[in-house]
């Protein structure tokens, strides 16, 4: 049983803490920091894929990369882009907050064997990663028509 009345404030690692001996703006800050300890994980950028008669199209959102730090790799039928967004730290920048994801990331796509692999191209352009695949003409297929 608890000896007193207190309300208790459970942070992200399921420990309590008796909120009468926290300011609250302490408990303010305790809060935000769990709500946004995400950003501490993994780095998975966004990734698009569309498809046309001719080609897909793969898009990757990654902001405040530069291409040196991107490798997109083909294999087995499967693209496979890698890189690491990295947090630049000035000397003497104090930072107040950061919501944005850093760190190395890989992600791999499985492509049908209908691609052209000896044309895959990609475009580094505002942070947004565009890999064109196209499909081989004779094996992208034909249109039925309906009689």
């Amino acid at each position: 049983m608890r000896q007193n009345n207190f309300p208790t404030l459970f942070n992200n690692r399921g420990r309590s803490r008796n909120t009468n001996t926290l300011r609250f703006s302490d408990m303010l800050d305790e809060m935000m920091e769990d709500a946004f300890s995400w950003n501490k994980g993994t780095f998975v950028p966004e990734l698009n894929v569309y498809e046309t008669d001719k080609e897909f199209e793969i898009t990757v959102a990654l902001p405040g990369m530069s291409k040196d730090d991107i490798n997109i790799g083909f294999e087995n039928n499967t693209i496979t882009i890698s890189g690491e967004r990295k947090l630049t730290e000035e000397d003497g920048t104090k930072y107040h907050r950061i919501e944005s994801r850093f760190g190395k990331f890989e992600r791999s796509l499985p492509l049908p064997n209908i691609i052209d692999e000896e044309n895959i191209s990609a475009t580094y352009d505002n942070g947004v990663l565009t890999i064109t695949v196209p499909k081989l003409k004779d094996k992208a297929g034909k249109k039925i028509e309906v009689n």
